[in-house]
């Protein structure tokens, strides 16, 4: 009986061996990576900590600036057409999160809820951009409103788009993607360190949109092949299994916010259950919420013209 388990064993052992090997995909160097996908506005930045940071400055460096910062697994190419549009008027800065896009990670690099807060600052304070709205995306919100916690003096303002970093119950964690399901969990990583991650791109851009036409072919590509820089498959899945435990904490302090906050989310959004606009809403006393019916995760892309117009009318209301 033992010879025939230790069989079934070495079958198992092997399959999943040769699973790793079929599914094996190289890293795409970054010099690669920099000439497919960088755009005209792009531009680098080294931290103190030695961290080379991507992102696209548009606009006038002497107008209001604006911040960009994106979600999971995405890059600064979210925010194109609301940068393109709002560079006539303001200074735009979207910037790459370590481990996405064009910008680095290493293992020194912190990538828990808290340390996406510092890079925020880390970036802010290199650029030397000392009053500014800052706009978050995703987990780009959940980082965006933690530093605005901490240093709600630089903001003249925030605004949240499908927000993560509410605790959420667990039946609303089950209707998850299961790209992101999958990716949570610990004892996958090594099979998912080097492997291929298009089936998972692919099923995390169609959950983040309603209208599945903005997932094109060159998009998934495109973001396929920046998953595959050096690091970044590990960073993602560290940031997937990043802890919640202070969620609640955290949560309670919303309400120390007395910045100007503008709340959007779609309300098809399967990646951030749409009910948490609502508690953000609540949570934050000086918010306005603004639901987008028939919209997904991404109403600055999906919505781009509607958004933009509600982001606008919010801007011009306080800056008079």
């Amino acid at each position: 009986m033992w010879r025939r388990v230790s069989v079934v064993f070495l079958i198992i052992a092997a399959l999943l061996a040769a699973a790793r090997l079929a599914l094996h995909r190289d890293d795409i160097p970054y010099t690669e990576l920099e000439e497919r996908y960088s755009s005209v506005s792009s531009k680098f930045l080294t931290l103190p900590n030695g961290l080379i940071v991507h992102y696209r400055d548009e606009g006038d460096p002497d107008a209001p600036v604006l911040f960009l910062v994106h979600g999971f697994a995405l890059s600064s190419e979210t925010w194109t057409a609301w940068q393109t549009e709002l560079s006539a008027d303001y200074r735009v800065i979207a910037i790459d999160l370590p481990g996405h896009g064009l910008s680095r990670v290493n293992a020194e690099t912190d990538l828990t809820n808290e340390g996406l807060s510092d890079f925020i600052a880390a970036c802010a304070n290199e650029l030397e951009i000392t009053s500014f709205t800052l706009v978050g995306s995703s987990l780009g919100g959940h980082a965006a409103w933690l530093y605005a916690l901490n240093h709600q003096d630089k903001l003249d303002s925030l605004v949240l788009i499908g927000s993560a970093g509410l605790p959420t119950d667990a039946d609303a964690s089950s209707g998850r993607p299961w790209a992101l399901s999958l990716v949570s969990q610990s004892w996958i990583k090594p099979l998912l360190a080097g492997g291929d991650p298009g089936p998972l791109v692919r099923n995390g851009l169609k959950s983040a949109y309603a209208d599945k036409g903005f997932v094109s072919p060159d998009l998934v590509t495109q973001y396929t092949e920046l998953v595959r820089a050096p690091g970044h498959r590990r960073a993602l899945m560290d940031i997937a299994n990043r802890p919640v435990d202070a969620a609640e904490e955290d949560a309670n302090r919303l309400s120390e916010l007395t910045i100007p906050v503008l709340i959007l989310q779609g309300e098809l959004d399967m990646i951030t259950p749409p009910e948490h606009s609502g508690r953000f809403h609540n949570l934050i006393p000086n918010s306005e919420l603004i639901l987008y019916e028939g919209v997904g995760h991404l109403p600055h892309e999906e919505v781009a013209a509607d958004s933009l117009k509600d982001l606008r009318a919010f801007l011009e209301r306080n800056e008079s």
